[in-house]
């Protein structure tokens, strides 16, 4: 099994997609997505390390606590990036949250797949160690090698990466998990937005419709004083009219 971690660290696409992030002008997503992308290709360059380790188990066991500490830090840094979104209210960190937790995903698939890798060459290397002593008949090399490892050490050394494989895999389950509650979130906040939309609509139909009325009822209240100005008027020379018959 041959994982390219060195391609994928100095891919040119990886680079345009980070550059082009880092050119908002918000510094704090900026601040995020560079501390986010240090610890990727800190893992990635450990990860490398892993696959070219041949050495020993403590050699790999060493290796995996510094990924694990890494891997710890991004997620921390993914926990500050998902709250500052939440409070902030900013689309493109709920956008940017979901990618990376993507990201992280397939970083996980990768640290677990290096060290299986690694892991079967050093059996292997150790066993074809073993077998040459054997067919050589050096007993020197023999005692030499069972010296360095015995049964049992290295029994337990393989249960240890075995339970850290397994604390991988939950790992990797839960970031899924998480994935897909953002995913629903996102489902419903734009459910919600498109409901708020026709609400709006609707108000806005029924204020369009309640001025058509207001201006209706401001033409008949003129025409109204018109008619009782010109009623006032007639009224008027009425009185004139009986005065001057009185009179004269």
């Amino acid at each position: 099994m041959k994982l390219n971690i060195k391609t994928d660290i100095n891919s040119t696409e990886t680079y345009k997609k980070l550059f082009a992030k880092l050119e908002n002008p918000d510094v704090t997503y900026q601040n995020f997505v560079k501390n986010l992308a240090k610890y990727h290709f800190q893992v990635k360059a450990v990860m490398q390390d892993i696959l070219d380790c041949r050495d020993s188990m403590e050699r790999l066991n060493s290796l995996n606590e510094k990924g694990r500490s890494l891997l710890t830090m991004l997620r921390e840094e993914l926990d500050n990036l998902d709250l500052y979104g939440r409070e902030s209210g900013d689309q493109k960190y709920v956008v940017e949250l979901e990618s990376q937790r993507h990201l992280l995903a397939d970083l996980l698939r990768e640290f677990k797949e290096a060290n299986i890798s690694t892991l079967f060459a050093i059996e292997k290397a150790q066993r074809d160690e073993l077998l040459k002593s054997r067919i050589e008949g050096d007993e020197s090399v023999l005692r030499k090698r069972k010296k360095q490892v015995n049964r049992d050490g290295l029994l337990k050394m393989t249960t240890g990466v075995t339970d850290q494989l397994l604390s991988i895999s939950r790992q990797l389950a839960d970031t899924t998990q998480r994935s897909q509650v953002t995913l629903d979130s996102l489902v419903s906040s734009s459910s919600t937005v498109h409901g708020t939309q026709s609400e709006l609509e609707n108000t806005a139909g029924t204020i369009s419709q309640s001025s058509k009325l207001l201006n209706k009822y401001g033409r008949r209240e003129f025409t109204d004083k018109v008619i009782m100005f010109f009623a006032f008027l007639f009224f008027l020379a009425v009185c004139l009219y009986i005065v001057q018959k009185r009179l004269f």
